[in-house]
């Protein structure tokens, strides 16, 4: 049996297999987490910025708990499981798929004949979790729609028109124009956010744990379900309603009656789509605020390889919140040429507004090289100021047991968890420096509604791994409700989206700091900052130098990250953790169980005299040491992923 990738081969039958166990060792970085949540008071957005109530700056390192992860996890292990939580370095948890009708049970219980009545048993599940994480520091962010299916009973308008065969519907477009909907929606919120956990002994809407609420997840109309209401889509109600709100807009604008509700063109049907959002938002939003939620607020999402046209509505929450997924082989993506995951983020980052990703990931699974990702949406993250990046997601399976494999199981996944660490100790720490330089692009009403995006700017691809880049919203006269914005005096203006910052030819980007490069002409990714090292991907092609760090191994594909965790700089550091991964590949049988490539080469450290490299569990690993350096051989660590050279 032959594995190949990339042009190498490797006997997989010599591969060692490893079985994931639910608690299998990891490091322990709860020490970043202050406990319990909410401690500082209220997370609220100032500026670019995030902030608690005493003004100390908010970063979160977050990931997704989803599905059935939520409702199936049993109580005992609900607790054990916020502890691992914290102690892989995450501070935020998102909520996620409670509400989704292919989840059983979910919020509304196990086959619940109508969408307007919240669980207790549930509820009682979901606030253990929230009160578990917020006693390990955790925060929480919540949805309040994700993937509900309406029924008949929901006393929902023109029912008939959306039902599917198994008599639900799906909500997402519709809720724009259906004022039942709303109310349903409305009426979800209020209950959902008033709930008083028994554990915390407040309500979601009052705990400062939770930080945040997203209104309705991947629901846009600039994008995606605009089409839904088109005169062609069989639903003449909701059709009905739709031109009747695009004729008035038309009429009190002086547009194009017949143009504007054209969805899918660019220009003025998206001036007002964004209107038609950001109505539906504003009464959401109200209704939150009036109900006492102090906290962020989320309208919907940039996702699926959405324009900036979308970015105006956006702007009306707390946060822009952005969903990006990428593929194999990002680090060879040539930014002169094409979009990677990043630059789609980059490309929502609105000026003076906080930012979060509430969804990354790699896919389709298994990718051979998603444990470099996490590596590189900490350092983005960390040179461009975003504030929230969240995995899909830590875990989507009850966790109870052993996981099968799978991409949206980060909590089970060797590679991945290799990573996740060493990802979070970079971010939270600062271990990389905020970007010198803010590039502002800065752009006419209608070059905003144009349809600009990473895939046809190539100003966006070639600007955010080097420097700061922000996108700012001029004024718009249909758009009376939107505040311009602007970057902050300084930045550097950008006019033209097809202006390219990289040379012909070139084979690398590099960060306007020189901290971090991603030769893609190689395929490879390195950070050399003070308190973390690191080279990921392609090391075979040669040996890689960094400030105190040597890699030398021979893998199609690997990555090692060496870091201080006693805030001293590696070399004078006498607690410095390694993190290593391989590429992994499940057996076929589903089964927790995985074939790990042995990794061949050295791994050579300078720092503090006096240091034992040990195991997590304490096991010494042999290693030479000479004039200050650390010679480790990594061909004998027998899979192990996270070693400590420590007094």
């Amino acid at each position: 049996m032959i594995a190949s990738t990339g042009g190498a081969e490797t006997r997989a039958d010599i591969w060692p297999r490893e079985r994931v166990l639910p608690y299998s060792p990891i490091p322990d970085l709860s020490f970043l987490n202050e406990k319990p949540a909410g401690l500082r008071g209220r997370v609220r957005a100032q500026g670019a910025e995030l902030v608690f109530a005493d003004g100390t700056p908010a970063r979160f390192w977050g990931a997704n708990l989803q599905a059935y992860a939520l409702f199936s996890t049993r109580p005992a292990n609900i607790r054990a499981q916020a502890k691992r939580i914290a102690a892989l370095g995450f501070n935020l948890i998102r909520i996620h798929h409670h509400d989704s009708h292919w989840v059983t049970p979910n919020v509304f219980g196990t086959n619940a004949p109508e969408t307007t009545r919240l669980d207790p048993q549930s509820l009682d599940i979901l606030d253990q979790w929230i009160s578990a994480l917020k006693d390990e520091g955790v925060y929480v962010w919540l949805d309040l729609h994700v993937g509900r299916r309406v029924t008949a009973a929901d006393g929902i308008e023109d029912f008939d028109e959306i039902t599917d065969a198994e008599g639900h519907a799906d909500i997402h477009g519709y809720n724009y124009v259906s004022g039942s909907i709303r109310e349903r929606m409305l009426e979800f919120q209020k209950a959902y956010m008033s709930h008083v956990n028994p554990f915390t002994g407040m309500a979601y809407r009052d705990d400062p744990a939770i930080i945040a609420v997203l209104i309705s997840n991947e629901n846009d109309l600039t994008h995606h379900f605009g089409n839904a209401l088109l005169p062609d889509k069989n639903v003449p109600a909701h059709n009905a309603l739709y031109m009747a709100v695009a004729d008035a807009f038309a009429a009190r604008h002086g547009l194009d009656r017949e143009q504007i509700w054209r969805s899918w063109e660019f220009g003025a049907p998206k001036i007002f789509l964004n209107d038609m959002e950001q109505r539906f938002h504003a009464a959401m939003m109200e209704d939150l605020r009036q109900g006492g939620f102090e906290g962020l607020i989320a309208t919907t999402n940039s996702w699926g390889n959405m324009s900036i046209a979308g970015l105006p509505s956006l702007s009306e929450g707390s946060l822009i919140d952005m969903h990006s997924y990428g593929g194999p082989g990002e680090l060879d993506i040539d930014p002169l040429r094409q979009a990677d995951m990043l630059s789609w983020v980059a490309a929502g980052q609105v000026a003076d507004m906080p930012l979060s990703i509430s969804e990354w990931n790699v896919s389709p699974f298994p990718a051979e090289d998603r444990f470099v990702s996490p590596l590189r949406v900490a350092t983005s993250a960390a040179h461009q100021g975003w504030d929230a990046p969240m995995i899909y997601g830590y875990a989507q399976q009850p966790l109870n047991q052993a996981l099968e494999p799978s991409n949206w199981d980060a909590a089970s996944d060797p590679a991945m968890l290799a990573m996740l660490p060493a990802a979070a100790l970079l971010y939270r720490r600062a271990h990389v420096q905020p970007a010198r330089e803010t590039y502002a692009l800065r752009l006419t009403p209608a070059q905003l509604f144009a349809g600009i995006s990473p895939e046809n700017s190539v100003a966006i691809r070639t600007l955010y791994e080097q420097s700061r880049l922000v996108v700012e919203l001029p004024q718009v006269p249909e758009l009376g409700w939107l505040a311009p914005r602007r970057a902050a005096e300084g930045a550097l203006v950008v006019t033209n989206p097809e202006t390219a910052y990289l040379p012909h030819g070139a084979g690398f980007v590099e960060s306007d700091t020189g901290e971090f490069r991603r030769d893609f002409a190689r395929g490879l990714f390195t950070v050399d900052t003070a308190r973390t090292q690191l080279a990921a991907g392609r090391l075979e092609g040669g040996e890689v130098q960094l400030s105190d760090i040597v890699v030398n191994m021979k893998a199609p594909m690997a990555a090692v990250a060496v870091q201080s965790l006693d805030g001293q700089p590696i070399n004078g550091s006498e607690k410095i953790l390694i993190s290593i991964a391989g590429r992994l590949q499940p057996v076929e049988d589903g089964r927790s169980v995985y074939l790990r490539e042995p990794l061949q080469g050295q791994l050579h450290i300078r720092a503090a005299d006096g240091l034992r490299l040990r195991q997590l569990d304490g096991k010494t690993q042999p290693h030479d040491t000479e004039n200050g350096v650390y010679m480790i051989d990594l061909s004998y660590l027998s899979g192990e992923q996270w070693l400590m050279l420590e007094r």
